[in-house]
């Protein structure tokens, strides 16, 4: 990188550290927040800004407007049905960077979907730009968030013991295609998946972050939950590729029959076979983990009966 371009990166972050700081010290003495309606639903926000564009695929139905990723969302209901949007450009209230790196990483996610299409993976529609924003149209899933923020362990409690291993398979199996097509998933952690109890069917989203391999850790601690997060996942420089996601599927296995906090063998309802191969693909030491996400997925012990996972009843 030039000098040139070295100093213009360090006047953007500069930059962004004033706003970040002013927008906090605004929220702490004056708590102003922005409120507009779409359809009778209230849209919280940092700064005014114009959504009517929203209607344009029907009528919300649903806001989430609390992401830290500087995305507003919305369900909408309209001519082609329900539809999940998600949207870049306006100034979110949880948001500290600056809305143009949220414009340019969501533009960046419909490429990762558009290439990555499967399916276990949500259905994108279409991408749009809007103004200076960008919106993202995928079709509306009603299966649940199984991550810690959401508080529906239950969704996952729910399923016997084989049901959950269907489900982990499901997970491995579809990032063995992110493999093949080429890519590395970043910041892949329980919020990312959906569960549908009724099917024991995963639907993955918001791989926002998903890079072109190789990657190279350029931040130290990199993006991501540190329930996820392999060693060198925290090491500027280090080499992030399948190894790397091994260690993070193998944090997952525990969130769907274990505890992916504690890694507990106590809190463990799968089998003794399950549990070591999570084991082997936690390790620490890189050359101890499954040399691949596609051996770990081979590896990995599943109730599977011509590629429909088994959902046995709850007892």
């Amino acid at each position: 990188m030039a000098a040139g371009d070295n100093a213009l990166t360090r006047t953007m972050q500069v930059a962004r550290c004033v706003k970040r700081w002013w927008r906090n010290r605004r929220r702490a003495y004056h708590h102003l927040v922005f409120v507009t309606e779409l359809d009778g639903h209230p849209v919280r926000l940092d700064a005014p800004h114009d959504l009517s564009f929203i209607a344009r695929w029907g009528a919300v139905f649903a806001v989430f407007d609390e992401q830290d990723s500087g995305n507003l969302c919305f369900g909408v209901e309209g001519a082609q049905g329900r539809l999940f949007l998600k949207y870049a450009g306006a100034s979110t209230m949880r948001y500290d960077g600056a809305v143009e790196d949220a414009v340019v990483r969501l533009r960046h996610a419909g490429q990762v979907h558009r290439d990555l299409a499967h399916p276990n993976l949500v259905t994108l529609r279409e991408a749009v730009d809007v103004g200076s924003g960008h919106v993202l149209i995928f079709e509306w899933t009603d299966a649940v968030p199984i991550g810690r923020q959401y508080g529906r362990s239950d969704v996952v409690r729910s399923l016997a013991p084989a049901a959950r291993a269907a489900a982990v398979q499901q997970i491995y199996d579809f990032h063995v295609h992110v493999a093949d097509r080429g890519w590395t998933p970043i910041d892949l952690y329980d919020g990312s998946v959906m569960l549908d109890p009724d099917t024991g069917r995963v639907t993955l989203c918001d791989l926002d972050l998903y890079q072109r391999a190789p990657v190279v850790n350029e931040m130290g601690r990199m993006w991501g939950s540190t329930r996820f997060m392999s060693p060198e996942e925290y090491e500027f420089g280090a080499q992030i590729d399948e190894v790397t996601t091994v260690h993070t599927l193998g944090a997952l296995a525990h969130t769907f029959l274990g505890d992916d906090r504690t890694r507990s063998r106590a809190e463990w309802v799968g089998t003794s076979g399950q549990f070591a191969v999570a084991a082997r693909a936690l390790e620490a030491e890189r050359g101890r983990r499954w040399k691949s996400v596609a051996a770990l997925a081979h590896a990995w012990p599943h109730p599977w009966i011509r590629g429909t996972p088994v959902v046995p009843a709850v007892e």
